[in-house]
């Protein structure tokens, strides 16, 4: 099946006509067809609701989400690293060092980053009703801030280089990355009407990998963590991306999978389910058009449901009559 551009007009007059909000604004975007997808927001279509407050209320990333980004920034484009973290001794901890934080992040916001400058805004800032909280130690940290760099700790970034040192001792995993010809490969594309933007962890002409880190990176737990955590609709949009822009309908698409005590795993997805995660891309475009055209934004979990049956799961227990004398 082809994957070309489809030209679909929107209504303009639909639009919500109410106060600007942030979520009214979103709205219009959606109506407009200018908010561009990604996997971070599709995972997040199981609920018009969901969908909605996901994109208007991001989760902050977790421990595990930032030892994965240090892995594979240290693993792939370890030249990059200085420019996307720094690893800070201090970081606020109580919530007067955070509205601290804050202030000064915002005398720092229209300004020119200059040491001096900054320093002024600091001292100024200790001045306004911070003169007893333990400020210092702090500058790093908001400087990196400032910077647009994710902070980090020494003990992440140990964690994660002993992490990066046992999958460049893997024979299998460096031999994949032989293969690698780009790193962080930015892809944008148009489809059915939609802008999409992904990041390929590696690239090469037959296709690309994909890194993960997992509590447990057994194939068995991983096979159920792809439909968990979605990541069945990011190897969908990536495999789709590849398609219209290099010409390739079956991409090889692998996971190098690991843990924190040294265990991984290289997972080819096999070529059926990879064209399964493009029909879930197409089924979730399909739910947010539908959830346009109704301007159903309120709407919850029903909604993309024809039915909600509960049946009995195969993993439910029986009953030992035996034990309790039944006939």
């Amino acid at each position: 099946m082809s994957l070309s551009k489809q030209n679909i007009e929107p209504d303009f007059s639909a639009i919500p006509q109410q106060e600007s909000n942030p979520r009214y604004e979103l709205i219009g975007k959606l109506m407009r067809r200018e908010l561009r997808l990604s996997y971070s927001k599709l995972k997040h279509l199981d609920s018009p609701i969901n969908f909605i407050d996901a994109i208007l209320n991001p989760k902050q990333k977790n421990t595990g989400m930032t030892l994965g980004s240090i892995v594979d920034c240290l693993l792939l484009t370890e030249d990059k690293f200085h420019q996307q973290f720094t690893i800070v001794a201090n970081a606020p901890t109580t919530d007067k060092q955070v509205e601290f934080v804050n202030l000064v992040l915002d005398k720092m916001k229209m300004e020119t980053f200059s040491e001096d400058l900054f320093t002024e805004k600091f001292t100024e800032a200790i001045s306004e009703g911070f003169s007893r909280v333990k400020t210092e130690g702090l500058e790093k940290y908001i400087i990196a801030l400032i910077q647009g760099k994710e902070v980090i700790s020494q003990d992440d970034y140990e964690k994660a280089k002993k992490i990066v040192d046992n999958l460049k001792d893997s024979d299998e995993v460096c031999d994949e990355l032989m293969l690698v010809e780009d790193f962080q490969k930015k892809l944008e594309f148009n489809y059915k009407g939609w802008n999409f933007i992904c990041f390929l962890d590696t690239y090469h002409q037959n296709g690309f990998h994909d890194l993960k880190f997992a509590s447990d990176c057994s194939p068995e737990k991983f096979e159920r963590d792809i439909v968990k955590f979605g990541y069945d609709i990011q190897i969908g949009i990536y495999a789709i991306g590849f398609e219209i822009l290099y010409g390739n309908f079956n991409p090889e698409v692998k996971h190098i999978v690991y843990d924190a005590i040294g265990n991984y795993a290289v997972l080819n997805i096999d070529a059926g389910y990879v064209n399964y995660c493009k029909r879930k891309v197409d089924f979730l475009i399909a739910c947010l058009e539908k959830m346009i055209k109704d301007k159903a934004f309120n709407k919850s979990y029903n909604f993309f449901r024809s039915q909600n049956t509960i049946y009995k799961p195969k993993w439910a227990p029986g009953f030992d009559l035996t034990a309790v004398d039944v006939e």
